[in-house]
């Protein structure tokens, strides 16, 4: 059989792209989520089609969509990454086993864990991964009490300073059917389990001068979801955590333009395990990655990363003490 040497392989940085591309539906929005130029993105893009000699999307007005080949190519990026990932850990034979728990909000265990837990526990079999969903006030009891040996939350909502602290923007949704008329009240879909965000989406809306009524609340994010494709109302919610395909971002003169909302990786204050450092390592890698570098880690976690039961961790390197730059 002939072997071909001049063919040009399969970028995983290309492939990080293309998911991230696949997730927020649009150039311009990835390059904002990822800290890249909208040209940067559709470069890269450009390259892997190239590489692939198929066309992965089909562009419109309202950003883009995957062809018949870009929906192939969805799920063997995802096994490419997944086997990266666990193939330098296992040859770095950072291996590990025992208990890790978990505990996050409804919104963060819908938005960028799922694939990062996936990868670590191909990567570590042995290492018995528990994962807990609850509100921000019970997760800060559980740590504190020591049931839980992280918590993804709100920094406003926890006790004590995070190990790192990220940040995303959230968007207006609405139903594919629902018609926003700016000469009535605007319908809201409000989410309870969105912590001191709900203030704040109040707050720019008073901004605008547009009259609001809250048409449906619930503490649950899929109750709020299935509420918002129903065509009840819209709703502020984070671009990750929706995957409803009755679901489209809203775009209107009138609405305002949302704030930032923050995330932090809280630890318990016993000492690590080695799978507990592991799994901050995982986490810190994946976030720094769906963030665009925009990871900020503390000082005072950095010595946990670097080192494992005091020995220096071959590969992996701490974060900077501030966000780093595209």
């Amino acid at each position: 059989m002939a072997i071909t040497t001049d063919r040009e392989d399969l970028e995983l940085s290309l492939l990080r792209t293309f998911l991230a591309v696949v997730q927020h539906g649009s150039m311009g929005r990835t390059a904002a989520a990822v800290a890249k130029t909208q040209p940067a993105v559709s470069q890269q893009m450009l390259r892997l089609e190239n590489i692939i000699g198929r066309k992965l999307f089909s562009r419109s007005r309202d950003g883009v969509k995957l062809t018949r080949h870009g929906e192939l190519l969805v799920a063997y990026a995802n096994r490419a990454l997944d086997l990266n990932e666990e193939t330098l850990a296992r040859l770095r034979e950072e291996s590990a086993s025992g208990p890790v728990r978990l505990g996050v909000s409804e919104d963060v265990a819908l938005a960028r864990l799922t694939p990062a837990l996936k990868r670590f526990q191909s990567a570590h079999p042995d290492v018995e991964l528990e994962i807990l969903v609850a509100t921000p006030a019970k997760l800060d009891f559980l740590l504190a009490q020591g049931s839980v040996d992280f918590i993804i939350s709100d920094p406003s909502l926890a006790t004590g300073v995070p190990v790192m602290e990220w940040r995303t923007r959230l968007a207006w949704f609405a139903s594919t059917d629902l018609a926003i008329d700016p000469l009535r009240a605007l319908p809201l879909v409000l989410c309870e389990s969105g912590g001191s965000w709900r203030d704040d989406v109040l707050a720019s809306l008073r901004r605008t001068g547009w009259d609001w009524r809250v048409v449906f609340e619930s503490p649950s994010l899929d109750a709020t979801l299935a509420a918002v494709e129903s065509g009840l109302g819209v709703s502020a919610l984070l671009r990750e955590t929706v995957r409803n395909t009755g679901i489209r971002e809203l775009k209107h003169a009138r609405l305002p333009v949302l704030p930032e909302v923050r995330f932090g990786l809280f630890r318990g204050s016993a000492a690590p395990t080695k799978a507990q450092s592991l799994m901050e390592a995982a986490l810190a890698t994946s976030l720094n990655v769906a963030t665009g570098n925009r990871v900020v880690r503390f000082a005072e976690s950095r010595s946990w990363l670097a080192e494992v039961d005091g020995e220096p961790r071959p590969g992996i390197q701490a974060l900077s003490l501030s966000a780093a730059q595209p």
